[in-house]
């Protein structure tokens, strides 16, 4: 499976070595060497996989981290560091990232992550198809549906049931027994 991949360090040397390795792993892969043009490039391209270091000079990976969550990218990132702390790697995975990797980084381990991030994307990808799909259907169907948690509070009702029952997206959070009072009941099943 060929992603596109990102990698952002500022050293050119490790950006060699990772587009090399991905690349031979059959991945096209663009580096950038610091912030603004890693943001630059996040603007330009859709990416699969994000790889940025922590130390990127003025600005850290981290910050690279958060700019990729608020302008919702729906791509793994994997920081790594040469000076791996606890409270670094905990700050990364407190913010999404979806790996924290010491280096020296090997090979094996280096395609290793980038298999499992994929795996991992590929698999939100399919939930989000579904999640879409379902949504469109309950949207559309002429049958009135409401769906409710364990203890019987509205979490959805789609367009019929607002049509069909006299509901209006206020009911959601309430408890569904207190709606069907108001109703003589020959929809509720």
């Amino acid at each position: 499976m060929s992603a596109n991949i990102l990698v952002i360090d500022d050293e050119e040397s490790i950006c060699y070595t990772f587009e090399s390795f991905l690349a031979n792993a059959g991945h096209n892969v663009v580096t950038a060497l610091d912030f603004e043009s890693a943001l630059k490039k996040t603007d330009e391209s859709n990416f699969d996989l994000i790889f940025v270091d922590i130390i990127l000079g003025g600005k850290t990976g981290l910050d690279l981290l958060q700019e990729v969550r608020k302008k919702n990218l729906r791509c793994p990132v994997v920081m790594i560091t040469g000076a791996p702390d606890v409270e670094t790697a905990a700050e990364a995975l407190r913010l999404g990232a979806f790996e924290y990797i010491p280096k020296p980084i090997r090979q094996n381990t280096l395609l290793h992550v980038t298999d499992i991030a994929l795996q991992h994307k590929a698999l939100q990808d399919k939930a989000e198809k579904y999640r879409s799909n379902l949504e469109a259907i309950f949207r559309s169907v002429k049958e009135a549906i409401i769906t409710v948690d364990n203890d019987l509070k509205v979490l959805e009702i789609n367009r019929s049931a607002e049509k069909i029952c006299g509901y209006f997206r206020d009911v959601i959070g309430r408890d569904l027994r207190t709606l069907t009072k108001h109703c003589n009941s020959w929809c509720v099943e």
